[in-house]
């Protein structure tokens, strides 16, 4: 209550209620009520068979009700032509040559239509209302029947969605693979992108830092989408690298990149590598320079310089940008969708795949848990590899 008073001492009361109702409209409304709402669908799942079963009962009966009025047509017509030929006038139906209401396009000829006589008319009237009693007596069965379907297939809670994960082995595959190829973008971009941050931080010159820091930036002002089409062309089998190196005799036939998930990993990594830059030059940047030339005059070597000093400061940064290149790109669709090929399916594509084709959102919720729950879990294990908070990383 203290910290409430002060915060309104300090700020004052409008923009301190403004303040907590943003907060706690971003807490219910973009991170716990969707979660929740996700977590409960994913409890939810329904038997298969059994909705399947209801379907097909269901367009059973729906066709039996269109064979009764077909039927009870049929029989109002038969009854209209019993009276006109015991009255003495012409069939109606030697009038239009065999062709019903029901069936225009009837081959019946004129001859046929006239050999029916009020007896024979009667016949065909038991045989129909015989066959209309029979569908009802059909369709209250089916009425049973789907009323006991509809409630096996009735949504129920239990882990069957998750347990689907496990059996399935091509989804669980896609799954581990999705998450070892993260990591390894992960490090890709840690890799290329520490020299890079920490040369912009600490070495270059203003006005060379300044124009490389929008070298980098200026690609990132077009599209994600545009940019992978990018190296689409680029990697294509018949693409500029394949066409360059071809050239120069350093492959006798063209490298398919696509086949594997090679292209895939190379295009995230050019798609989050500024998610790497940032973080670990906005912590390198705030390094006293004084202490890197201390360490230098102590003798100590480059490689002991970066792993005594500057690495244990830009720690912080280098768990944030661990953090969010891997969840971007363990949460990425557009990149494996242009660059993947047959064979490197992401897990995004199955969870995009169980909402939408198969309309499962009690699988895909349970899907898309699973990769929330991991990417809590790699955040968990970087800030204890890094022995970082989230005071740390909120810095």
């Amino acid at each position: 209550m203290q910290a409430v008073q002060d915060f309104v001492r300090r700020y004052g009361g409008v923009m301190t209620a403004y303040i907590f109702l943003g907060c706690g409209i971003w807490m219910v409304g973009m991170i716990v009520l969707p979660q929740l709402l996700m977590l409960e669908k994913s409890l939810t799942y329904s038997d298969p068979a059994a909705s399947a079963r209801a379907a097909q009962i269901q367009a059973n009966t729906d066709r039996l009700f269109v064979e009764i009025t077909r039927a009870e047509r049929a029989v109002g017509r038969l009854r209209t032509r019993i009276e006109a030929l015991e009255a003495g006038e012409p069939d109606p139906e030697v009038q239009r040559g065999g062709a019903t209401l029901l069936n225009p396009f009837a081959s019946g000829t004129r001859q046929q239509a006239a050999a029916a006589t009020p007896e024979a008319l009667r016949a065909e009237i038991v045989d129909l209302e015989v066959q209309i009693d029979g569908n009802r007596l059909v369709i209250a069965e089916n009425d049973r029947s789907l009323e006991q379907a509809r409630l096996a297939a009735a949504p129920q809670y239990g882990l069957a969605n998750y347990r689907e994960l496990v059996e399935n082995d091509l989804n669980r595959s896609i799954f581990l693979k999705t998450i070892w190829a993260s990591v390894l973008v992960t490090l890709i971009c840690l890799i290329v992108c520490y020299p890079i941050a920490f040369y912009l931080a600490k070495a270059a010159p203003g006005e060379q830092a300044a124009l490389l820091m929008l070298a980098l930036i200026v690609p990132y002002w077009i599209n994600e989408i545009l940019r992978t089409f990018a190296w689409l062309m680029l990697l294509s089998d018949g693409g500029v690298i394949n066409e360059l190196l071809l050239a120069l005799g350093v492959i006798g036939e063209p490298i398919r990149w696509r086949q594997g998930n090679g292209a895939v990993i190379i295009g995230m990594t050019y798609a989050y590598i500024l998610f790497m830059i940032f973080p670990i030059y906005n912590t390198i940047d705030t390094l006293d320079r004084n202490q890197i030339e201390a360490a230098r005059d102590l003798g100590a070597p480059w490689w002991r310089i970066h792993l005594r000093v500057v690495i244990p400061h830009a720690k912080p940064g280098i768990a944030v940008g661990c953090i969010m290149t891997f969840m971007l790109a363990a949460g990425s669709y557009a990149v494996p969708l242009i660059l993947g090929g047959t064979t490197s399916k992401w897990f995004t594509e199955v969870i995009y795949d169980a909402f939408n084709e198969g309309n499962d959102w009690g699988l895909g919720s349970a899907y898309a848990f699973t990769l929330l729950t991991t990417c809590i879990v790699f955040i968990l294990v970087m800030m204890r590899l890094f022995k970082v908070s989230l005071q740390d990383i909120a810095k």
